[in-house]
């Protein structure tokens, strides 16, 4: 995946609408289809696997719907945004739901494009924002504090003070900067929902980071290590995500 090009896959069950799609998106520069499948199963996979930046996902397919495959992006990928595409406006109200980048009605028109991508942009804009200001505030010490569902009872944890996050099947392990590892009765997609600070970057479909703790990372051998409290951690970096970190270029001290 090139990082100068805004990767793009699409997923619709009839050839001739991957076609004309594609072919309003070569008059965007900045596009690289990178991928195109027809069943839905299949696009699923391939999404989950090279993580693009924009899915173009057709909600009427006979295998599996769009509106099944967007919630399964969204439930373990926490990076591509959704286009629905389809030619029922009835379908608008469910879809939304789901929070997708945008909604288009077919037919469409280069003009809906434009639109997408300025949406995709002001998104990415206003998340680099969130993330510089979540960077101001734990450089001041300030930290809010969130209360998690435990084992016998509720954990009160700082979040500056998480270091790395894992799934454990429906719960979340956490670890923190005092050593301890706690287990919250929360899924990795809640989780997430509960901290939401984009000072947490996923590394792995499982794994996410604090970045503010991650001392190096290990291009060849995909391995970021996180250093806290003369204590370091290792964890691998799935090469979708480590194209991603770049894209971002999130981490002035990246080292090869």
């Amino acid at each position: 995946m090139d990082s100068k090009y805004m990767s793009v896959i699409i997923i619709d069950d009839e050839p001739a609408a991957i076609n004309l799609l594609e072919m309003f998106l070569r008059q965007f520069p900045q596009i690289k289809v990178t991928g195109k499948e027809t069943n839905a199963k299949n696009g699923l996979a391939m999404v989950m696997e090279t993580l693009p930046e924009l899915v173009f996902l057709d909600i009427d397919m006979p295998d599996m719907n769009g509106l099944q495959v967007a919630n399964k992006i969204h439930s373990e990928n926490f990076y591509s945004e959704i286009v629905f595409t389809t030619a029922h406006e009835h379908y608008a109200f469910d879809a939304l739901g789901i929070e997708p980048l945008y909604f288009l009605t077919k037919p469409f028109s280069i003009k809906d494009l434009e639109v997408v991508l300025q949406k995709y942009q002001a998104k990415i804009e206003q998340r680099n924002k969130d993330r510089k200001l979540d960077n101001f505030i734990h450089s001041q010490n300030i930290s809010p504090k969130i209360t998690l569902p435990v084992n016998h009872g509720l954990l009160l944890v700082s979040i500056k003070d998480i270091v790395l996050i894992k799934s454990k099947g429906n719960k979340s392990m956490l670890y923190l900067f005092d050593g301890m590892v706690e287990e919250v009765n929360l899924t990795l997609t809640k989780m997430m929902s509960e901290i939401s600070s984009p000072a947490f970057f996923q590394i792995h479909r499982t794994v996410f980071v604090n970045l503010n703790y991650m001392q190096r990372l290990d291009k060849k051998k995909s391995t970021c290590i996180l250093s806290f409290n003369n204590s370091t951690l290792e964890e691998k970096m799935s090469k979708p995500y480590l194209v991603h970190f770049e894209k971002l270029n999130l981490f002035p001290a990246y080292h090869s």
